[in-house]
């Protein structure tokens, strides 16, 4: 007597692959089928299986194909699915909803209702308008009197005013008590810095570019309005035109965060 030893219960498919299947007088099968467990036990396994036929009208091609026959191991056996190896799942029908006009309708409004509240949240600083402030239409009316109207107010040498609050220097008021303005405004020692990271903030020029040449008087990165993201340039002003002459000399041309820094003065120089 010759014994066969399966390594694994998956090796031991075609040993017990052929199922004994009986029908019963009621309609019904059983099928018998042999297998080895995870222990590498043989064990006997019946399925009571009841056919049921179910008449459904389907396209003359997915008829057609239901009745193709098999091949391979398979060309024996009959049409269709193998009951002892396959269970059939619950069929899902699609069904669309008739009111997805509504909703999409819906989605719209609530859209465009979103769009309108965050429109509606910039406001004009010289008129009051649901526009911008730079795109305001009375900016040199009303910008010139509210300017004229505005108190200049008294800092110390640190520019602290009389609240306690540090005001800058551009924004401080000369000896006459005039407020600078942009014609006014002594841009001497102030460079631009161009071909900047887009994650470079104000503290990074002021700590890690430009810390070695003094303190600064004034570091402004330039943003987009809209998004708040960084342009790629910067206005920096130092203590003095010296200072600034050595920055220049030194930082142009050179790698930082891998760009290459372009820097220039703010204010065209007279020659």
């Amino acid at each position: 007597m010759s014994t066969t030893v399966i390594g694994s219960w998956a090796d031991a498919g075609d040993e017990f692959s052929a199922p004994d299947i009986t029908v019963n007088p009621d309609g019904t099968k059983t099928v018998v089928t042999f297998r080895l467990n995870q222990e590498g036990k043989k064990v006997k396994i019946t399925q009571k299986i009841k056919e049921i036929r179910v008449q459904e009208r389907v396209h003359p091609l997915i008829a057609h194909r239901k009745n193709w026959k098999k091949y391979g191991k398979e060309i024996n056996s009959p049409p269709g699915p193998d009951t002892s190896t396959t269970q059939l799942g619950e069929k899902v029908e699609l069904r669309l909803n008739l009111s997805w006009k509504q909703v999409e309708k819906e989605e719209e409004e609530s859209k465009a209702e979103v769009q309108q509240k965050s429109f509606q949240a910039f406001r004009c600083r010289t008129c009051g308008g649901d526009h911008y402030t730079t795109k305001c239409p009375y900016k040199e009316t009303l910008g010139a009197v509210s300017a004229a109207d505005t108190p200049a107010e008294t800092v110390d040498e640190s520019g602290v005013n009389a609240a306690g609050r540090y005001v800058p220097r551009h924004m401080r008021a000369d000896a006459n008590g005039n407020l600078p303005s942009k014609d006014t405004r002594d841009d001497s020692t102030t460079l631009k810095v161009s071909q900047l990271n887009s994650f470079v903030d104000e503290d990074m020029v002021r700590n890690e570019l430009f810390a070695r040449f003094g303190p600064l008087q004034r570091v402004t990165i330039v943003r987009n309005r809209e998004t708040g993201d960084s342009r790629g340039f910067a206005y920096v002003a130092f203590a003095t035109e010296d200072l600034a002459a050595k920055a220049l000399e030194a930082l142009n041309g050179k790698g930082y965060h891998s760009l290459i820094l372009h820097l220039e003065w703010s204010k065209k120089k007279k020659v």
